[in-house]
């Protein structure tokens, strides 16, 4: 892929290793795993700009984007996950997942208005006070919205900030 998505790519490597750092504390902790995909809600959407980053990984190879299409056709879990998770419960797209995705699993902090939410999988850090967390242990939702959504009008600068269900890629 090109320079196109050159910032979305620093991000997602920005938020890859927030993620490593995150988990390398408490290690031991942690269950996230290849074929754990309890996070891997049905109906999940993305931001255009990760929608066209979706694509364009996919239109890179036309036997991947055959595959993904194929398994969205099969659905395997049906309608209790992600419709682009694999028979085995792994993730078709995983080198372009969304932020979302790459975020799951940790500790994440969700500001609205003055209520504050931190949440995390229900596997991870079952000895640990989530109010005990150290805030550079959390990734911040709102962040992580605010730059996709800076990100997606410099790339188009008619996006309105709306969502792609992630089923509709291809």
């Amino acid at each position: 892929m090109g320079a196109e998505f050159q910032e979305y790519q620093a991000v997602l490597a920005k938020v890859d290793a927030k993620f490593a750092e995150i988990v390398a504390r408490r290690a031991e902790q942690y269950a996230c795993a290849r074929g754990c995909h309890s996070c891997c809600l049905p109906g999940l959407s993305v931001a255009h700009i990760e929608a066209a980053h979706i694509r364009a990984w996919l239109a890179e190879d036309p036997e991947r984007s055959s595959r993904v299409r194929s398994l969205l056709a099969a659905r395997p879990h049906g309608d209790s996950r992600c419709a682009l998770l694999d028979a085995s419960g792994g993730c078709s797209i995983y080198p372009v997942r969304p932020l979302l995705c790459r975020a799951h699993g940790v500790p994440t902090r969700l500001r609205e208005g003055d209520r504050e939410q931190v949440d995390v999988c229900h596997k991870n850090l079952t000895q640990v006070p989530l109010t005990s967390l150290d805030p550079s242990e959390l990734i911040d939702q709102n962040l992580l919205a605010t730059l996709l959504y800076v990100l997606g009008r410099r790339r188009d600068p008619h996006d309105d900030g709306s969502r792609v269900p992630l089923a509709e890629l291809v």
